[in-house]
């Protein structure tokens, strides 16, 4: 395995994004979680928590912890699996965040994370539009 980064812009800036990775209501509708369950320990050594709702209905726990918090520019966090997504915020030119976000994975799932975080930062993306 070997360190995969994939490197997008979004047009806020950093620390509006810092706010929606890291406050309960943001993240749940990013997430998206159901209303209400996301509890975020925004620390290094803290933990996070929601549910979400499976389209047959089913609620779903998910868990994760934070390894390492360096606000507003970094955020080290496990997801589902206890994979490792190391979060990086980059100040950009005219209210823009150059977001990357670095992964230990083998190259033969390149492609299917490259389209996660893609689906993942549209969603950011529509959280950050409707507060601006």
């Amino acid at each position: 395995m070997s360190e995969f980064r994939v490197t997008r812009t979004l047009n806020a800036p950093r620390e509006r994004v810092w706010h929606v990775l890291t406050q309960p209501s943001h993240f749940e509708a990013w997430l998206p979680a159901k209303p209400g369950t996301a509890i975020l320990d925004v620390r290094t050594g803290g933990s996070w928590r929601a549910t979400v709702v499976s389209a047959e209905g089913e609620e779903i726990a998910l868990t994760g912890r934070y390894d390492e918090i360096s606000e507003p520019g970094r955020l080290v966090m496990t997801v589902p699996g206890d994979a490792v997504t190391a979060i990086t915020l980059i100040d950009a030119s005219d209210d823009t965040t150059e977001v990357i976000y670095a992964f230990d994975i083998d190259e033969s799932m390149h492609a299917m994370v490259t389209a996660s975080v893609d689906d993942v930062l549209g969603r950011i993306s529509s959280v950050l539009a409707g507060i601006r």
